[in-house]
């Protein structure tokens, strides 16, 4: 089975664990997430079944949106509800002009420093490995994009938002830093991501859904839609699966979409991928080139 499936994680669960019950479930020995999903987080998570795994690195999964729920006043070791107390303040009266102004500074390019409660790796030890037993090493802070950063609501303590932002972001620090930059502090009480990349919650579907059957499976290319398509013939494509590189005489020139120089390309026969491949030189530039010249190196073979 080749493809990928689009679950709506549930609360309390690793992505890990869900990855393991969707295996059992469809019977099926190579399976991966697209990336981690905090335990307490629910919503949009990819999952690649059989050659899909061989996606994950041409996947666009650039921009991720959630809906939060930060609660202010009460900080935790771990920036959500799952973690230990650090401390407690009272909430004065805030308003709408307070948390909007501190939300104007959270938008753009953010420093972020990554949690130690996190999948982060350090000496190839997972840090929330290390955090749960105490100990705390220094993480470089990193620049992350938030593209869009807007209050859904208030009822104090409890502040509900959306927020677009770049992969790699860190939704429980982001609320940390502004229930901070408020002056009392906060963690996640909820985080639901909405979309990650092309997928979005509407395509999701439960666990318990996949498992009674209704499997809802992304095809490989359609999972890569994002990538130019170069069209090859049956002799090409065997080709290719033998390990041969794409020469010039190799192409099909009718209708092939132009590309440039260090582009990713998915080469496909028909409706089926064969490969996803990066290209050497640009359209622009073919025809200084001789019929036997490589012109697109090969990245994944798919059979």
């Amino acid at each position: 089975m080749n493809g990928m499936v689009i679950l709506d994680k549930e609360k309390g669960v690793t992505s890990q664990k869900v990855v393991m019950e969707v295996k059992r479930a469809l019977k099926t020995k190579r399976a991966g997430h697209t990336g981690t999903l905090d335990p307490f987080a629910t919503g949009v998570l990819p999952i690649c079944l059989g050659d899909a795994t061989k996606l994950v690195p041409f996947l666009d999964d650039s921009i991720k949106e959630y809906e939060a729920v930060l609660r202010l006043g009460i900080a935790t070791d771990t920036m959500d509800e799952t973690g230990k107390v650090l401390y407690e303040n009272k909430v004065i009266k805030l308003t709408l002009s307070d948390i909007l102004d501190v939300f104007s500074k959270y938008k753009g390019e953010v420093r972020q420093t990554p949690p130690m409660f996190s999948a982060v790796k350090k000496n190839g030890v997972r840090l929330h490995k290390l955090a749960r037993k105490g100990i705390t090493l220094p993480r470089a802070s990193r620049t992350v994009f938030i593209e869009e950063l807007k209050l859904l609501g208030y009822n104090q303590p409890f502040i509900r938002f959306f927020v677009r932002c770049s992969r790699g972001t860190y939704v429980r620090v982001l609320g940390s830093d502004i229930a901070t930059e408020l002056g009392y502090g906060g963690h996640l009480t909820e985080l639901r991501r909405i979309r990650s990349g092309m997928f979005k919650i509407v395509d999701a579907q439960s666990l318990e859904d996949l498992k009674s059957g209704n499997l809802r499976l992304v095809p490989m290319l359609e999972a890569i839609s994002n990538i130019k398509e170069i069209h090859v013939t049956d002799k090409v494509a065997e080709q290719i699966r033998e390990g041969k590189q794409i020469r010039k005489s190799d192409l099909t020139w009718l209708d092939m979409e132009e590309f440039e120089a260090g582009e990713k390309l998915k080469i496909c026969k028909d409706t089926e991928l064969v490969s996803v491949a990066q290209a050497l030189v640009g359209t622009n530039d073919l025809y200084k080139l001789n019929e036997r010249d490589v012109v697109i190196k090969l990245l994944r073979v798919f059979n």
